[in-house]
């Protein structure tokens, strides 16, 4: 403790900058478990496609990647930070019903997946 307290006292800007640094690597760290955790559930594998999905829930659930199932169904991937419209949003967009959209993104997941073992 008398450390951290000389610490305080003396290297008052370090000290918190590495307490700043300290809470992004945990962040970070509990962030990256959650994903992965949900991920590893097999419950969330091969799920049906639902009309609130995005193309990557769907690309992440059936394990293709992202940017090839967006180029399969004509589409062009969101920038990384933009927010990603739901397949409902997407299927009315390209003025289609959602279950003719479905049909087309269930097919070009079973293309993606030809060949391919499971990630």
């Amino acid at each position: 403790m008398n450390r951290i307290l000389h610490l305080w006292r003396h290297n008052r800007i370090l000290f918190i900058t590495f307490v700043f640094a300290l809470a992004l690597v945990v962040f970070f760290a509990v962030r990256t478990a959650l994903f992965v955790s949900y991920w590893q559930d097999p419950a969330h594998r091969n799920q049906p496609i639902m009309p609130w999905m995005t193309v990557g829930y769907v690309a992440h659930s059936w394990r293709v990647p992202v940017a090839e199932l967006a180029q399969a169904l004509n589409l062009t991937p969101p920038p990384k930070n933009a927010p990603r419209p739901s397949l409902e949003r997407l299927a009315r967009d390209r003025n289609q019903t959602f279950d003719a959209f479905k049909l087309e993104i269930e097919a070009a997941v079973a293309r993606l997946k030809e060949g391919k073992p499971d990630r």
